[in-house]
Formats: structure tokens, C-alpha cells, sequence
């Protein structure tokens, strides 16, 4: 087998390499047997000055734990799922104050249940103007917020009143929703005589 030149040159060029790293290798065994020869040493004339190991001399500068003692940990301590508060704890009442709690809480409920008052109907808001009367018929005419009504005895107001009696002092009304009866005084909100 024949190498050719290019062959020769990379076999040459690995064993080049391969010299280098083997000098490398041994230099560094050299520097390390050193550092440790020197440890040895270092830690022979301290020991020698002391009289104390490296080890003694080190363990001085910590904290000697074992002096500590045990920890002692409470039952509440280890539970990790109890709530905390920050807020003060309400000092605990007496019998009487918690009987006089439950008795307000009981009128309270009682309050709540008892049955709301019944609705009642709106103040009336008519001004009387007059009426008309013609045979067997009357109208009465009204002003409300600045809106006129005439309505007939027996009819309604906007769905909300009925016009039910009329005399000489007063005039009747059923306000529709609660079915409640309403009177207007028509002696003190006469603006016009009665028109006949």
C-alpha cells in the first residue's frame, strides 16, 4: 500500500498533537502533586503552630450547632392549613349580652316576617273648578298639575280615579288600583262657582 503525501501530512500533523497533549497531561500532574505538597505543608507548620488541625482550626470559626439545643415545635405549629387573622379576638360575651343578641335577632326575624304594610293610595292632587249639571246629568271639571279633567258622575280618570258621588262640600272618588275611596273637599279648592 502506497500512502500518499497528503495522508503522510495528516498522520504527522495527529501525531504532533497527540505529543502535545501527552506533555500537557504530565505538566499538569507535576503542578498538582505541587499544590498538594504545599497543602500538606501549609497545614503541617499550622498544625506545628498551634498545635490544632486544619479541621479544629476551621470548625472554631462556625457557629457550634450542636450547642443550639432541640427545637420544640407545638401541636398548632405543625398544622400548615389553620387560618390566620390578623384582627384582635372579640372578647367573649356574657350569657345575658348573647341572650339579649338572640332575643334581637329573634324580634328582627319576626319584623322581617310580619307582612308588609298595605299599600295606600296617593294624596289627591285635584283642584276643584265647578261643575255642570243638565237634567239628570253632572260633570265635574278638575285641574291636575296644570291639566284640565271634566268627567261625568260614575266615570273614570285616566284610569286611575273614578268620580263616584258629588254634593254641595264634597266629591267622592275610588282610586281604581286599591279600589280605596277618596274625598276632595270642593268648599276649599272652589276656584268658579257652579255652573248651571
Amino acid at each position: 500500500m502506497a500512502m500518499d503525501k497528503a495522508e503522510i501530512k495528516r498522520k504527522s500533523i495527529l501525531g504532533v498533537v497527540l505529543l502535545v497533549t501527552l506533555i500537557a497531561v504530565v505538566m499538569v500532574d507535576d503542578e498538582e502533586e505541587e499544590i498538594i505538597v504545599d497543602a500538606v505543608q501549609t497545614t503541617q507548620s499550622t498544625r506545628a503552630s498551634s498545635g490544632k488541625t486544619r479541621v479544629e482550626a476551621d470548625t472554631e470559626n462556625y457557629l457550634a450547632v450542636d450547642l443550639l439545643g432541640q427545637r420544640q415545635f407545638s401541636a398548632e405549629a405543625g398544622n400548615i392549613f389553620k387560618s390566620t387573622s390578623w384582627v384582635p379576638a372579640r372578647p367573649q360575651a356574657s350569657i345575658q349580652q348573647q341572650q339579649a343578641a338572640l332575643a334581637r335577632q329573634a324580634d328582627q326575624a319576626a319584623r322581617r316576617a310580619a307582612a308588609p304594610p298595605a299599600p295606600t293610595a296617593p294624596p289627591l292632587e285635584f283642584k276643584y273648578i265647578g261643575k255642570a249639571i243638565s237634567g239628570n246629568e253632572t260633570w265635574v271639571f278638575l285641574s291636575e298639575s296644570g291639566e284640565n279633567h271634566v268627567a261625568k258622575l260614575g266615570r273614570q280618570i285616566d284610569d286611575r280615579y273614578r268620580v263616584d258621588t258629588m254634593d254641595d262640600e264634597t266629591v267622592t272618588f275610588t282610586y281604581l288600583p286599591l279600589n280605596a275611596k277618596q274625598t276632595l273637599n270642593i268648599n276649599d279648592n272652589k276656584i268658579a262657582g257652579n255652573f248651571r
